[in-house]
């Protein structure tokens, strides 16, 4: 995936403090803690472990962190060996690395320690995993005849990003007079080192605006100026396109069969309905039951999703997609592919 997978992060919201609240309730409810110890004393009067539990945990945070907890704990039962420690620890440094000397802050807001969001990072690696399976399960010739119809086939372009819609006005204007090299104009106007792309109908590595004018340019076509929002600064960028290679689309779907498969299990992975049937699914494999009234409703979504009408035994919400997701948003911003595995 690509920088702008990075800002899925920022609109997946997960509590602030999760990570906190989450050990605090694991406290409440462990059997190491008595539930009369006390967590503070004052004249007159205590604060004991049961005490703050029963104030937290009616608490969307809280609905969050247990629902974090159980998808680790089921999935990590049910696909643990599916995700290695070396996946995990290369997906920790892709984030670790885009982010460079702001990471222990970007962690720091989001409630994560470093081990935290590596945990994080396994669970929803583990999600992926299932979905993709899913997905694959699910895969006919109808599925891959419907992607066809809106497939376009890859293009390699040369790419002008810039910040100001003046330059970029004036940029386009010096890129479409007569002669103009628009390489060497790429080259010295656009925002970063890389001004070539290559990518398709189903790639991430440019905004959707830009692949969208992109690919409906003929060969040797240049674009108007085309407005789209940085993916973590969410500030307008200007990009300019030049396509300099184009194939005609071949008339026999097969011949596009692999990337189709890619592009259909990359759209499975960002359906949140499709992702809450599996985690339902895994949920009521595990036999998941709520035992406290303050949780009852934290698995509805998941059991409407899964075609279950137990909405005390399977499991999905708003909430738990966001706790269960988040980690997802924040490591795939880091590498640059185009589709799914």
């Amino acid at each position: 995936m690509t920088k702008r997978s990075l800002s899925r992060m920022k609109k997946r919201t997960i509590a602030t403090g999760l990570v906190t609240l989450l050990s605090i309730v694991t406290l409440a409810a462990c059997s190491k803690t008595n539930q009369n110890s006390k967590i503070a004393t004052m004249k007159g009067d205590t604060i004991t472990v049961a005490d703050f539990y029963n104030e937290v945990k009616n608490s969307t945070a809280s609905k969050q962190a247990v629902l974090s907890l159980l998808v680790s704990k089921v999935f990590e039962k049910q696909y643990g060996d599916k995700v290695s420690d070396k996946e995990v620890t290369k997906a920790y440094n892709e984030a670790a690395k885009y982010y460079g000397d702001s990471f222990s802050s970007a962690l720091a807001s989001r409630g994560y320690t470093k081990e935290d969001y590596k945990k994080q990072i396994r669970s929803e690696k583990l999600i992926e995993y299932a979905v993709k399976e899913e997905a694959k399960k699910e895969i006919t010739d109808a599925s891959y005849k419907s992607a066809y119809k809106d497939y376009k086939p890859e293009v390699t372009a040369q790419v002008i990003q810039l910040d100001s819609e003046d330059k970029a006005k004036s940029v386009l204007e010096e890129a479409k007079a007569d002669g103009a090299d628009f390489a060497k104009i790429a080259k010295d106007n656009t925002k970063g080192d890389k001004t070539e792309y290559s990518f398709d109908s189903g790639s991430t590595n440019l905004p959707s605006q830009v692949l969208s004018a992109a690919l409906n340019l003929d060969k040797d076509g240049v674009s108007d100026v085309i407005k789209a929002s940085d993916s973590t600064t969410y500030k307008p960028v200007y990009y300019i396109v030049k396509i300099t290679k184009k194939t005609d689309k071949n008339a026999d779907w097969k011949a596009y069969k692999k990337r189709l498969k890619e592009i259909i299990i990359s759209q499975k992975l960002n359906d949140s309905n499709f992702r809450n049937a599996v985690i339902g699914k895994a949920f009521k494999k595990a036999n998941v039951k709520i035992k406290d009234k303050a949780f009852s409703e934290i698995l509805s979504q998941y059991a409407a999703a899964s075609g279950s009408g137990s909405s005390g035994s399977t499991t999905t919400t708003t909430a738990a997609s966001s706790a269960a997701t988040t980690a997802a948003d924040d490591q795939t911003t880091a590498a640059e592919t185009t589709a799914a595995e």
